[in-house]
């Protein structure tokens, strides 16, 4: 991403963003997390590496292994992490990368979500339950859904977590498995994003845009409709702005009001989407295994 190949970044409208560094992995990417305190990014590729990036890029630690990674979670004080290893693995590593413990599980894994202080994972599975592990591999609590959750996002301010299946369903839950709220979901979804205190909760709804909820009690706020479907989304720890990307390979900001803050396009598919906690900076992890941090204009 470097002379020619950063033309994509002029190829909109709007105060674009600037890149500030870029990274690329052995393999395609598998997931891409981030540390909202230390700014740190954790990135996992098909391979089975796991890298950890500091804020300017740089790798601070590194481990491959013989796994099949599908989905990791990175605590927001970057005290470690869990990884969810060959479909039904739970791994829990410390911010050097070292596995502490590891548990079986009995069902495939959906998704995978831990609080920002590193002490509680959630696990969603293909059977429709969720389950709540300790740091120290305690069950804490088990409970079902009507549907799958596939997308996952612990809070800061509460001991909640809320959760969206691809279609049918979204939700708020206590880490006790109590339900705060549920409503139907009419669209698929591709992606879920939520402000630090949840009160604010976005769905990348494809055909349907940018969907809106009250977080906390799970009213739907509107949609914010784009050419395109979206399919991944991000916003900060709170609302001043989201960003989305869509099947088209647009990715675009757009403001609390609805308004077009400016818009690009990609030049390979987009794999994940990461934003920074005030909004001034976003990351975005390729298919390809090519990773991009984005300053924003204020």
């Amino acid at each position: 991403m470097s002379g020619d190949s950063e033309a994509w970044l002029y190829s909109g409208r709007g105060a674009a963003p600037a890149l500030r560094w870029s990274f690329t992995a052995d393999a395609p990417l598998a997931e891409l997390r981030l540390a909202r305190e230390t700014g740190e990014i954790l990135v996992a590729d098909i391979s089975g590496g796991l890298y950890l990036l500091d804020r300017r890029g740089r790798v601070i630690a590194l481990i491959r292994t013989r796994h099949a990674i599908q989905r990791v979670a990175w605590a927001d004080t970057g005290i470690g992490g869990t990884a969810a290893f060959d479909d039904r693995t739970l791994i829990w590593f410390d911010r050097k990368l070292q596995f502490d413990w590891t548990r079986e599980l009995p069902d495939d894994v959906q998704a995978i979500a831990m609080d920002p202080y590193g002490t509680h994972v959630a696990v969603s599975m293909a059977d429709s339950s969720t389950v709540i592990f300790t740091s120290e591999n305690r069950k804490v609590s088990r409970f079902e859904t009507v549907r799958p959750l596939r997308y996952l996002q612990m809070l800061a301010t509460q001991t909640h977590l809320l959760g969206a299946a691809e279609h049918g369903l979204v939700g708020r839950y206590s880490i006790r498995g109590e339900v705060i709220w549920t409503e139907k979901l009419w669209s698929n979804v591709g992606d879920l994003a939520a402000s630090g205190d949840g009160r604010s909760l976005f769905l990348a709804g494809f055909a349907h845009g940018v969907q809106s909820y009250d977080g906390e009690d799970g009213t739907s706020q509107g949609a914010y409709l784009t050419e395109g479907s979206v399919a991944l989304v991000a916003c900060g720890y709170g609302k001043k702005q989201i960003v989305a990307s869509t099947l088209e390979r647009h990715l675009f900001a757009i403001n609390e009001a609805g308004d077009l803050l400016w818009n690009l396009t990609l030049p390979e598919d987009l794999a994940r989407i990461l934003m920074s906690p005030l909004g001034d900076w976003i990351v975005l992890g390729f298919a390809s295994g090519r990773i991009a941090r984005l300053d924003c204009s204020r």
